[in-house]
């Protein structure tokens, strides 16, 4: 496929952003990073152009989309600013750390006509795609359970607040919520729909920064989705026995659905599957499909609405309504009560 891109930021998710431009055939023709030594390292590698300054990436004119790959609290500048030098983008989730930032993105995308895709790339798992196929065959949604445990231990919070940007929530825009939640948070709204209300309580440590959050989302058809996320020092959880622990559960009339998760750095080796039971012939359904890299189906993707002009998934409104979740998340723990969830209606 026949694109140009740059990429803004070189640190470790480029690298899964570049093996994907690699494989749908996309030149990589300048990348940027503060971090000069880093640029030019990675620019070295694959024989493209480098700068320490963005704004000279996106002034040049060979460049026609690009990859914003840089720590949280800089995506609404990136991302404005590429948008504005008409750049098509590919931003990291999550999409900004404010809300009001994230409102301004969907304007600024709707008016410019430009292709802006968010980062989520669990939804270009296989078997992500089973399960929304297998959705409607459970009828009436009655529940659901969505978790994420991650593995974290107690010695790297205690670096919380500091310069790893992660573990810093005026950079990082949270803690397990946002980086290990806001996948789930986006494949929660793909399977069954959209929030309008939530109540939820955060657990921080040392009163910085969450490591441990449940939620009750009241959904659009009237159901309740139990939401949990922690950082936890249990190296052993999930269905590998390895601490990592995602899966969604989804129960209806005619049946119940279970999706299990990989470990984010493992597409190519770890198989998400599927469980369906089905109330209508009593059986028990488990559909394991072929392993695909999900961030090359991802950056497949983001090319492929360029060069076809099409609205891509997920797009800037599903970013944005991930934020939201977070917002309304985050604002009921400090409230201690029930909020509604800022909702933007699709253009």
């Amino acid at each position: 496929m026949s694109v140009r891109a740059g990429l803004i930021g070189c640190g470790g998710i480029a690298h899964f952003h570049i093996r994907g431009y690699k494989e749908v055939g996309a030149e990589i023709v300048c990348v940027a990073d503060s971090d000069e030594e880093r640029a030019r390292a990675v620019a070295s590698q694959l024989g493209c152009s480098w700068t320490g300054d963005y704004t000279k990436l996106l002034d040049d004119p060979r460049v026609e989309c690009v990859s914003v790959c840089t720590p949280n609290h800089l995506h609404y500048e990136h991302a404005k600013a590429a948008i504005a030098a008409g750049k098509h983008v590919l931003c990291e989730k999550t999409m900004t750390t404010k809300l009001d930032d994230a409102r301004e993105l969907v304007e600024a995308v709707e008016k410019s006509g430009l292709v802006f895709q968010v980062g989520y790339m669990k939804r270009f798992v296989p078997a992500v795609r089973k399960a929304r196929e297998l959705v409607p065959r459970l009828g009436k949604l009655m529940g659901a359970s969505v978790r994420v445990y991650h593995p974290m231990s107690r010695e790297a919070l205690q670096s919380a607040g500091g310069d790893f940007w992660l573990l810093n929530p005026e950079k990082g825009g949270g803690g397990v919520l946002v980086h290990s939640g806001s996948h789930m948070l986006d494949l929660m709204r793909l399977l069954i729909g959209d929030a309008v209300a939530v109540d939820a309580r955060s657990h921080l440590f040392n009163g910085i920064i969450d490591y441990f959050d449940t939620a009750y989302f009241q959904m659009e058809d009237g159901f309740t989705a139990f939401f949990e996320a922690g950082w936890l020092d249990l190296p052993n959880l999930g269905i590998r026995h390895n601490g990592w622990d995602e899966r969604i559960e989804i129960t209806g009339e005619r049946g119940r659905l279970e999706l299990y998760t990989m470990w984010w750095t493992r597409p190519e080796i770890e198989e998400p599957f599927v469980k369906f039971y089905s109330a209508d012939d009593r059986t028990v359904y488990e559909h394991h499909p072929e392993i695909k890299d999900c961030f090359v189906e991802e950056v497949k993707a983001f090319v492929d609405a360029i060069c076809k002009g099409t609205r891509p998934s997920p797009d800037v409104y599903d970013g944005y309504m991930v934020q939201a979740l977070i917002d309304a998340v985050y604002s009921s723990s400090a409230r201690n009560e029930r909020v509604e969830v800022e909702r933007l209606p699709r253009k």
